[in-house]
């Protein structure tokens, strides 16, 4: 293994420290971030103090409730979310200009070529970010720093201590972290791709480390796929986080109750359709594909349906008189328990008409989605709605899916 180079930065219970900075009467509170406002919703982030009561994220809020009654649940909010992740990418710009988003709470960067490696070394950088982090975004967010030679290990150093800890992983150490980890505690070794290398005789990471071509494939591996586990798990740098190109936006809701009642249903489809709108107008994408999906309730069954467009479209009008067509085609005699709409297809903005005396202009309906956009970024979701909703139900949460970095130009 060469020095290190690469550090990987992770919010610690990113959700919940960040709503307990934003709000004092949350701080030192077992706290617990649901997808959604029902016992039956799945924790998605849950502070310190609730993770020392045994609550864990992938739990549902009526198992927290059964063992802490007294703790809090919120809902996401995930601007707030994003902004604290755009003041972490912010920090780290100031040490690297390779910083690379890999998830709402996690970011990598490499320090190669850059002055501070000489001047700080690379836990004085870490120190450096997790005190800008205190200042900056808040005393209550702290974070776990993995330092080596690679994204992926650097990761793996991250993880060793996720309790605001700084952790090197290197040649004089990596044996030893590994003959302490299970292979399920590698990144992209699940517990399926574990019991595939078991029966390669592959029992343990130092196992995995020390195995040939030959051992892997007996696992199932392909020789690319094997010959790049053994570089990275000697540090090499394989590949990266970048995903493929986005392919689709999407936004889905499930509902209190279910309902079979077409208004209502019409409009949270118009809900979700501006929801999609909104996150393809600050990608600047379009989108030519629309679709529609519905879950049943209490019946285990789906229906989803699309259709191509002649022009891409991206306000959520456009997106939402589509879909209108679209949901119609579903069994109507039966209640609906979840509702989803997405766009694909997608191709990026047009810059607009060019104007004789100016620049291009956008259309008229596209600004007015963009002025309302400005609203609802500073005022919040409720600030502008269409009339048809008024006095409604609250609108359509914005949240952010597994696995992705909640940024909609990722």
């Amino acid at each position: 293994m060469v020095d290190p180079e690469t550090l990987v930065v992770d919010l610690n219970c990113a959700f919940a420290s960040i709503e307990q900075q934003h709000d004092l009467s949350l701080r030192g509170r077992p706290l617990a971030i649901a997808a959604y406002n029902t016992d039956a919703a799945t924790i998605v982030s849950s502070s310190r103090e609730a993770r020392d009561l045994g609550i864990k994220t992938g739990m549902k809020v009526f198992e927290a409730k059964a063992i802490f009654p007294r703790i809090a649940v919120m809902e996401p909010n995930p601007p707030r979310y994003r902004a604290a992740s755009d003041q972490l990418i912010e920090i780290m710009t100031r040490h690297s200009p390779d910083v690379l988003r890999m998830s709402i709470d996690e970011a990598s960067m490499n320090l190669a070529g850059t002055p501070n490696l000489k001047k700080l070394g690379p836990e004085g950088v870490a120190a450096a970010i997790k005190a800008s982090l205190r200042i900056e975004v808040g005393e209550c967010i702290t974070s776990s720093i993995g330092i080596s030679t690679s994204i992926w290990m650097a990761k793996q150093a991250s993880n060793l201590n996720k309790r605001d800890g700084l952790e090197r992983i290197d040649h004089t150490n990596l044996v030893s972290v590994f003959a302490r980890l299970r292979l399920t505690d590698l990144s992209g070794i699940a517990e399926a791709s574990a019991r595939r290398l078991l029966l390669a005789g592959v029992h343990t990471p130092l196992e995995f480390l020390r195995a040939n071509l030959d051992q892997l494939s007996r696992a199932g591996m392909q020789p690319a796929v094997a010959g790049g586990w053994l570089r990275r798990l000697r540090g090499f740098e394989v590949g990266n986080f970048e995903g493929p190109p986005r392919k689709s936006y999407s936004h889905s809701h499930v509902l209190a109750r279910s309902t079979s009642s077409q208004g209502e249903l019409e409009e949270l489809l118009m809900r979700l359709s501006e929801m999609v709108g909104r996150r393809l107008r600050a990608a600047g994408r379009r989108g030519a594909v629309v679709s529609v999906s519905v879950a049943y309730r209490p019946d285990v069954d789906r229906f989803s349906k699309q259709s191509k467009l002649a022009q891409p479209v991206g306000t959520g009008e456009e997106i939402y008189q589509a879909a209108r067509v679209l949901l119609a085609a579903r069994d109507v005699r039966r209640a609906v328990g979840t509702l989803g709409v997405g766009l694909s297809g997608l191709v990026d903005e047009e810059a607009g008409q060019l104007d004789l005396f100016g620049g291009p202009t956008a259309p008229r309906n596209q600004r007015l989605e963009n002025a309302m956009d400005a609203i609802r970024n500073r005022f919040g979701e409720d600030a502008v709605q269409r009339a048809r909703l008024l006095g409604r139900a609250r609108v359509v949460r914005d949240r952010i899916a597994f696995g992705n970095t909640g940024h909609p130009d990722d």
